[in-house]
């Protein structure tokens, strides 16, 4: 009798400690989902997401994916079909649709046309599945980290994972940023699990992850060189344990990996809709798919190009090398990065950690490689890979003579990270950490989509209704959406330079090179300015010298100039 109630004893601990356990994991799931809904609602409209929408609706109305060569379809029809049942009809008859002038149609269709007054709302309902699929990716580095590391550590990482402000910034944009990120880390779980033991549905499902990732966005073919560095690693990591049975011969090796790809070009080729494509235009090849590789070619030569950039108070077309380890230690969490020093510091490292670090450091030196300078976006799918690593921390014993201060500075970290994330929510676009001084001391190092995206027209508008003294304001914007779509009363100001993409939106009209020179142009007043103009636009250097009174957001800066400047006050 006593040894059946002790085992009755143990199955009630054991499922109320799962009870336990699956309460947290939803809990944190939850959580993330509020922030990213939260993030979805208060901000306006991002650059590119104008061109992500229009394109998948498109695509879903028509089956014509003569729009999908700036971005691969596969996250564009997933935002759209959220937003679909909402959508006005398509300007199907105009020029932009003939020519297929992805930048002219979106601004038609969302912003100039009869129907633009349905485009905030469109914008919302779009991002509802990339909060989803960030919900998923959540939970895949939960079950990846248990795997690994165990229940403490995948704890730690699914805490981290949930509160980490740039996973959290594109968790509620209808973007490529996150849809990859997911795909990354996916392809590189299933690796993972087939390499260890494979087998025909495994590898199947590598082949599936690889194409998603290749649909997901242009830096997917990178994942093509992750591969067969995983392939290979895993081979040597078979031999020195001596698994000599179930070890892969180099012919196997390389047919599971050719396999691997075959699928994932089926894949590939499914999300376009099975159709043979010219590439660039070319009327003596058409191929499977072949909006893919024009599409690269569109994007090899932008990187090759480059665009304006901002680091460290200086401007360039060209880039530097270093700009992306600045972006990473400046918008990084410190929790994190202290928890990735301590997980480096306790070594003891496994061999299985290699599937963590390949992909890390293929990411970061090709986005090192390019010109495109423009955010810490485009190394986002390192995160994923660098929190289950920094959970290790919880896993690896601590050194003997303080044996209870792991567990202590563990929760400091998880504690920091999850108040920092609260304390800006929802503004998860400008985050900063301490280094930088808060989003507020961004702007002395870095713009663009890390600080700058056109975010905060709802902030602005509501700024306004706070303070009647201002009801007109000019305004020098940069986004792709219509101010007034938002609520904002605002007469335009120039934007764009010649090496820089401007908005088609804001002004509506084209505006003279030098009209905010003319004596009509407010030189005194209410003046709002985008922090990207004012960092890269000579036209606005001029206002250098005065503090702004107020900030929508972070992102935009107001100013109230009590009198008109003298001409030689300007530029």
């Amino acid at each position: 009798m006593s040894s059946g109630s002790d085992w009755e004893g143990t199955a009630r601990a054991w499922h109320a400690r799962r009870s336990v356990r699956a309460g947290f994991v939803a809990v944190m799931v939850l959580a993330l989902c509020a922030q990213g809904f939260w993030a979805a609602v208060t901000n306006s409209a991002t650059y590119d997401e104008s061109g992500h929408l229009t394109t998948g609706l498109a695509a879903l109305r028509t089956g014509d994916f003569r729009m999908s060569v700036a971005y691969p379809p596969l996250m564009n029809l997933v935002c759209a079909a959220a937003a679909v049942g909402s959508a006005p009809p398509l300007p199907l008859r105009s020029r932009e649709w003939r020519e297929a002038r992805e930048t002219d149609f979106s601004a038609l269709y969302l912003w100039r046309g009869p129907t633009a007054r349905a485009a905030p709302r469109l914008f919302v309902l779009a991002r509802l599945p990339v909060i989803l699929i960030s919900a998923g990716l959540a939970v895949l580095v939960f079950v990846w980290c248990r795997q690994l590391y165990g229940w403490p550590a995948a704890a730690l990482a699914l805490g981290f994972y949930c509160f980490e402000p740039n996973l959290l910034a594109h968790s509620s944009l209808a973007t490529t940023d996150l849809g990859f990120t997911a795909a990354a880390a996916l392809f590189a779980f299933a690796c993972w699990r087939y390499f260890r033991a494979p087998n025909a549905r495994r590898l199947v499902l590598c082949g599936i992850a690889l194409g998603v990732g290749l649909l997901a966005k242009f830096t997917g073919v990178l994942l093509l060189i992750v591969l067969p560095l995983l392939a290979v690693l895993s081979e040597q990591i078979d031999s020195r344990r001596g698994r000599d049975a179930r070890h892969l011969s180099a012919l196997r090796l390389l047919g599971a990996t050719a396999a691997m790809a075959a699928i994932a070009v089926v894949v590939l080729w499914a999300g376009y809709g099975f159709g043979l494509k010219s590439v660039s235009g070319s009327p003596w090849a058409r191929l499977p798919a072949g909006q893919y590789l024009s599409g690269l070619l569109v994007q090899w030569s932008h990187q090759g190009a480059g665009q304006l950039a901002y680091l460290c108070g200086r401007g360039s077309t060209s880039g530097w090398w270093y700009y992306f380890p600045v972006a990473f230690l400046l918008k990084t969490p410190l929790p994190l990065l202290i928890l990735l020093g301590i997980a480096v510091g306790l070594r003891r490292f496994r061999a299985e950690e290699a599937f963590l670090a390949v992909p890390v450091a293929v990411f970061f030196v090709a986005a090192m490689a390019q010109r495109l300078d423009i955010g810490v976006r485009h190394i986002l799918p390192i995160y994923p890979f660098l929190i289950l690593f920094a959970a290790r921390a919880a896993a690896r014993p601590w050194p003997a003579a303080r044996p209870r201060w792991g567990g202590v500075v563990v929760g400091v970290l998880a504690a920091w990270v999850v108040v920092e994330a609260l304390l800006y929510a929802p503004q998860y676009i400008p985050y900063f950490n301490e280094l930088a001084g808060g989003p507020s001391g961004g702007s002395r190092y870095l713009a663009d989509s890390n600080l700058d995206w056109g975010q905060d027209l709802k902030r602005l508008a509501a700024w306004q209704r706070r303070h009647p003294e201002a009801p007109t304001i000019h305004l020098a914007y940069f986004g792709f959406a219509d101010p007034a779509r938002y609520g904002v009363r605002a007469y335009p100001l120039p934007v764009g330079r010649p090496d820089w993409a401007a908005s088609p939106i804001w002004p509506l009209r084209p505006m003279p090179e030098s009209s905010h020179q003319t004596a009509g142009e407010p030189r005194a007043g209410w003046i709002a300015v985008s922090v990207n103009n004012l960092v890269l636009d000579p036209r606005y250097a001029w206002l250098a010298s005065y503090r702004p009174v107020a900030r929508a957001g972070y992102s935009i800066w107001i100013y109230h100039i009590r009198r008109k400047p003298a001409f030689s006050d300007g530029l």
